[in-house]
């Protein structure tokens, strides 16, 4: 297992232990790590889910302040880091990652869609997810309720420790689960991670925000070097990735899309090692042939 895997591993492991015993942390008088995945604090530093903060604001209720100085912390590190969060936090993308491995691997089809076709339903996929976003986003406004936030899997699976250590009853956690396990089933059927790529909410704003880093402005990457490559009429990087992405590009992995999970480089490091981790962009001296 390389680094990487191991420590992102590590840390979804972390984040669902932590939420899992944190209404009992906070009940014997710890509260520097307090909240859900919809509004987080982390030892004085403020996180919020920038879905759940837009609802709030468009509502127009003036106790958004620090909701919305949370939800620029995390949008800053998407511009920064890429949709980290995705792969290394998000409780729902670490199950549906599990699923994948145990039956999407197995039923994905051998045949790889080409490039333009490959691109274009990434593309398609997004601007579903946004018009999603778009219209949960009028919802809430016209309601007055943040109704996205049902889809906000990673806060509502937060939520239901929460709802354990309130005593909250059988039936009730399961109409909470209800949505998430329905997912996961959907999921384990199709052999593709279809909430992730047509569905999620936050998606849209974290791959928002991660392509708007400049491309000569420093920040976390996967990167492509050409000249390195050995793979002809094959793309086992692109297999290795759960979103179906393609990394030989010039540019690497569309940042709107890459979760930054380094499956593509597990992948590519014994077939001369043309991917890696980037600070700065570099271009690619020759295009994927």
């Amino acid at each position: 297992m390389k680094w990487y895997t191991l420590a992102r591993r590590c840390a979804q492991l972390s984040v669902l232990a932590v939420f899992c015993m944190l209404p009992w942390i906070n009940g014997v008088g710890f509260g520097q790590i307090r909240g859900s995945l919809f509004s987080l604090h982390f030892f004085g530093l403020p996180f919020a889910d920038p879905v759940a903060a837009l609802q709030v604001a468009a509502e127009g209720m003036m106790t958004a302040g620090a909701l919305l100085w949370g939800a620029v912390c995390s949008l800053i590190l998407a511009l920064l880091l890429g949709r980290v969060f995705c792969s290394w936090v998000c409780p729902y993308g670490f199950l549906s990652e599990l699923l994948y491995n145990l039956a999407g691997r197995r039923n994905r089809p051998k045949a790889v869609a080409k490039r333009e076709t490959a691109s274009t339903q990434h593309a398609v996929a997004f601007a579903a997810k946004g018009c999603l976003f778009l219209a949960g986003l009028s919802l809430a406004i016209f309601l007055e309720y943040p109704v996205l936030n049902v889809l906000g899997m990673p806060g509502e699976l937060s939520l239901i420790p929460v709802l354990v250590w309130q005593g909250a009853g059988a039936l009730f956690l399961l109409w909470a689960l209800a949505l998430p396990a329905a997912a996961l089933v959907l999921e384990a059927i199709s052999g593709k991670r279809l909430w992730c790529r047509y569905v999620c909410p936050q998606s849209v704003l974290l791959g928002a925000a991660a392509r708007c880093l400049p491309a000569k402005a420093p920040g976390l990457r996967i990167g492509w070097t050409a000249t390195q490559c050995s793979c002809r009429g094959e793309v086992p990087c692109r297999a290795a990735c759960p979103l179906q992405l393609n990394p030989r590009r010039p540019d690497g992995p569309e940042r709107r899309d890459c979760t930054v999970c380094g499956e593509c480089l597990r992948a590519c490091e014994s077939r001369g090692g043309a991917l890696g981790w980037r600070v700065f962009h570099r271009q690619a001296e020759r295009p994927e042939e």
